[in-house]
């Protein structure tokens, strides 16, 4: 009843407030009846009424105590007072709550994605007692080693490893033997194991349209180990991973939306994967991805249905079951109630140690062998947090300054309004205000700014989230990351503008309330010798400002430095107007060796467009991972460092890379003719010295029997790999001869004009080839360039965006600085200028003043921005994190920005008439 009377009240308070003024005046009023009665004249008794009643105000505010929280009644007057302020000020309160606006919408923007990264769990039953298992070696291997040669137990794989800080490298692929271990020993510590292998891009067809999708391998217990229900039929169970079970699918919400209209339509109906016939059993539930968040699949496919598929992409021939030094597949598992991590570690580590030491054939394999991990699996593979969380990390270190920076702004813009209150704040406390009073009337004026900077920040944290999207996925059309602003989110955004209005309010407000209301009131300029202070508040926030702007300036700096180096790489080749797309015949139905037919017819009619210059085709883009091969020079070891790539007739010619000697493939080179290729300077080099290689001969090791090819062609270097990797010896062979089990294709077309416009003429000539088969991964040859910098562009671009709004907010402290600085020194302007002091001069003492400050922020910020450098150093390329040419930039840039924001202040000082200054004084 206590807590409902007081809300009533707060919702009733004027009739209340009428209610306790009308009751007291009806106590006056009989008061003054009775000392009528008694005899006194009227205005006597009432005057004696108000004596016997005691002080009317004090008495309405010990009602009110009885009646309300007097906090929050105190707290609302703060507040229709702060915004009253906020409207009579509105250019100080848009500034500060754009730049407020700016910072915290900044850090909710990169938060919102470090949620989305590391915060969430997978849509699936008690995510928290999921289990990823993993293995790490102590040895790390060199750049070019293979993997057999690190860890030598591990002779051949599919799959990726990673660097762990711990154990150095990490994964967390098995061979298929080592999962049937966990499932038999695991029963202990796990209701559950269950895996699961990421197929490649497979070719999908439905009621006669073919299109590409993602696929996922899964064992029998994947769903039922997860708690997955199924949106509609049923999902995969144990009988149908088996061999010779029947071939079915079970898809996702999407797909069967976009292919079916439904979920309910999607059951039972037959499709193509591959162009082999699976029937679709099930549907997933809308919010279910898989396990790792980095590579959501359409569908998902029984583990040994591999063997119908047969694709020799795959990794998954029916010998990989029984292979112990095969790893391939990725491992999960469900722990028991009560069982902690460690225990399973503990229970399961010792069994796998022994079965891989029994996989060794050596000492030296026995030397590094893999130990078995099992980390939390609450939030799913971590594929995710490896590839963008040191970025993040980055990105979020750069928002958090430029928050600080707009904090220490607002700060200095308080406390030179506080000065310009100091007389109203005096009479405040001359009536008797509490000094904690005027405490909380300033810091709700600041926690109110930093509120609706937050406010606005939602606004731009929902555009930051949206660019920062376009930024990282730099044109890829499945981006798999798509933070929101959840509740988390939200939470977080709030928290932060109320420390942030703490923060930039607590300094201004204790130094108001804590001064002396004498001397104020007696209009005593008292602040008049502070501007000889060489360090006051204002100057140390604007210095804190000018430190934390260098440190973005030389991030910027090093970034756009990093940029232009990737971009001024010699390439080797043209990379404009290419057109590259990417063709699967083999997963249509097209099998050897007619295979090789299909793609070349292709190739010429893609050479007879209208406007296509020439047209080829290759294994792999040159911009991608190439593989070592075994070759060797007659008579010589074979080096496994060797790129090797598979090209059709006029690939040099079509990439513009010259031919220095000889000739480069062309139509001559079937598979009947003598096998040939040509070689890089790099190879050439390494292996024939200054001597002429055409005529020579190498040795592929690629088959069972060794293949002798005779060197036709020299060609000058041009990249194969990433933009970071030195070009390496490469040998081009024509894909006719040698590549084996054919799969996708990449075709260039070097077009006359803009290459996009030629996409539908492209796939018009396809579909007329087979409609089976689908264009995919379509992009310019500039394009796929771009997307390898895509970390690169996004730095350069953000931190530029950062270090300039920093830059901005930190001109607008100082110009607030010195201009407060120059309205306080108005009378001693004056005096100068009357005693003859020139403009210049007087601009020159205001300059001197900014020099002071901006040399003391460089001095102090140098040190810091050479130390926290080092941090950014994996990220740069073709430079070290000291570069001088980006910290004297960011030196230059600063010291310019800073003379100008002081400049308009100085140059206003100097025209101060010394007449009305010291009429003024």
């Amino acid at each position: 009843m206590f807590f409902i009377r007081k809300f009533i009240w707060m919702l009733q308070r004027r009739r209340k407030e009428a209610e306790i003024h009308e009751e007291l005046q009806f106590h006056l009023e009989e008061e003054a009846e009775e000392r009528e009665q008694d005899g006194i004249a009227p205005e006597q008794a009432i005057s004696a009424a108000h004596r016997d009643l005691g002080n009317v105000t004090l008495l309405q505010e010990h009602v009110r105590a009885v009646w309300i929280w007097t906090f929050l009644e105190q707290l609302a007057q703060d507040m229709r007072y702060a915004l009253r302020m906020m409207f009579a000020n509105k250019v100080f309160s848009g500034l500060a709550i754009l730049s407020l606006a700016l910072g915290i919408g900044a850090n909710t923007a990169i938060y919102s994605f470090m949620d989305a990264i590391l915060l969430r769990s997978l849509p699936v039953t008690d995510p928290a007692s999921l289990a990823v298992l993993n293995w790490q070696a102590q040895a790390r291997g060199t750049t070019g080693q293979r993997m057999s040669q690190v860890v030598p137990v591990v002779q051949r794989m599919n799959g990726h490893t990673y660097d762990d800080p711990k154990s150095r490298l990490a994964a967390g692929i098995f061979p298929f033997p080592a999962f049937e271990l966990f499932q038999h020993q695991a029963g202990s510590v796990f209701t559950s194991v269950f895996a699961y292998y990421p197929a490649r891009v497979m070719n999908l067809t439905v009621k006669g349209e073919a299109g590409l999708a993602n696929g996922e391998y899964v064992s029998g217990d994947y769903f039922h180990g997860l708690g997955v229900s199924p949106a509609s039929g049923r999902l995969i169970i144990s009988d149908d991973d088996r061999v010779g079970a029947s071939p079915v699918v079970v898809i996702t919400s999407a797909l069967s939306q976009s292919r079916f209209g439904g979920t309910a339509n999607a059951t039972g109906q037959s499709i193509l994967i591959n162009n082999r016939p699976f029937i679709v059993v099930g549907v997933t539930p809308p919010e279910f991805f898989g396990v790792d968040p980095a590579a959501a699949p359409d569908f998902y496919l029984p583990m040994h249905a591999n063997l119908l598929l047969q694709d020799p992409g795959q990794c998954c021939p029916p010998q990989a079951y029984l292979d112990q030094n095969l790893y391939w597949i990725e491992v999960m598992g469900r722990l028991r109630r009560g069982v902690s991590l460690a225990q399973a570690q503990a229970t399961l580590a010792p069994q796998f140690h022994q079965w891989v030491e029994s996989t060794a054939t050596d000492d030296r394999a026995r030397a590094n062998l893999p130990t078995l991990v099992i980390r939390e699996g609450t939030g799913g593979l971590d594929t995710l947090r490896r590839r963008y969380s040191r970025p993040l990390y980055v990105l979020l270190t750069m928002v958090g300054l430029i928050l600080a920076i707009a904090c220490a702004n607002v700060a200095n813009l308080l406390l030179a309004r506080a000065s310009a209150r100091r007389s109203e704040i005096a009479l405040r406390l001359s009536l008797g205000a509490a000094r904690f009073r005027i405490v909380r009337q300033l810091l709700t004026e600041s926690v109110l700014l930093a509120s609706l900077g937050g406010v606005f920040g939602i606004s731009v944290a929902i555009w930051g989230i949206h660019f920062l999207i376009l930024l990282l996925a730099h044109g890829e059309a499945h981006f798999i990351l798509h933070p929101d602003l959840n509740w988390r989110v939200l939470g977080v955004t709030a928290a932060l503008s109320v420390l942030t209005g703490v923060l930039f309010g607590l300094v201004p407000a204790l130094q108001s309330a804590s001064m002396d209301a004498g001397p104020v009131l007696k209009q005593i300029r008292i602040g008049q010798t502070s501007s000889r202070v060489p360090l006051n508040l204002g100057r140390i926030l604007v210095v804190f400002q000018i430190v934390l702007s260098l440190l973005l300036l030389v991030a910027a700096g090093l970034f756009v430095r990093t940029l232009i180096n990737l971009k001024s790489v010699a390439l080797g080749f043209n990379r404009e107007n290419v057109l590259l797309f990417q063709l699967n015949a083999r997963q249509a139905g097209h099998n050897d060796p007619e295979i090789s037919d299909f793609y070349s017819n292709l190739q010429k009619r893609f050479s007879q467009m209208p406007g296509v210059r020439s047209a080829t085709l290759s294994q792999s883009s040159l911009i991608g991972a190439g593989t070592g091969y075994p070759i060797s020079v007659h008579g010589g070891p074979p080096d496994e460092n060797t790129r090797l790539l598979f090209i059709g007739s006029d690939f040099l010619k079509t990439m513009q890379i010259p031919i220095l000697a000889g000739r480069e493939i062309d139509d001559r080179d079937q598979p009947g003719s003598l096998p040939v290729a040509v070689i890089n300077e790099v190879f050439a080099k390494a292996n024939f010295g200054n001597q002429n290689p055409v005529g020579q001969h190498l040795l592929l090791a690629l088959h069972a029997a060794p293949r002798d090819m005779e060197i036709v062609g020299l060609s000058k270097n041009a990249l194969y790999g990433g933009l970071k990797d030195a070009i390496p010896p490469v040998v081009y062979i024509p894909f006719n001869q040698g590549l084996p089990k054919q799969r996708e294709m990449v075709y260039a077309l070097r077009t006359a004009g803009d290459s996009p416009v030629y996409i539908n003429t492209v796939r018009e000539i396809v579909h007329q080839a087979d409609p089976r088969v689908p264009l995919s991964d379509v992009r310019t040859q500039a394009a796929e360039i771009d997307q390898t910098m895509s970390q690169e562009i996004t730095f350069a671009k953000l931190c530029s965006a950062f270090a300039v709004l920093a830059l901005l907010i930190a001109c607008v402290g100082l110009y607030g600085t010195v201009f407060y600085n120059v309205a306080r020194r108005t009378g001693e302007i004056g005096i100068r200028m009357a005693l003859g002091a020139q403009r210049a001069a007087v601009v020159w003492m205001v300059l001197r003043d900014v020099c002071m400050i901006a040399a003391i922020g460089i001095a102090l910020s140098v040190p810091v921005a050479l130390g926290t450098s080092q941090f950014l150093k994996s990220f740069l390329f073709g430079m070290k994190p000291n570069d001088p040419l980006s910290i004297g930039f960011a030196i230059g840039a600063l010291l310019i920005s800073a003379l100008v924001a002081g400049y308009l202040p100085a140059r206003k000082a100097s025209r101060i008439d010394p007449v009305v200054a010291l009429r003024h004084e």
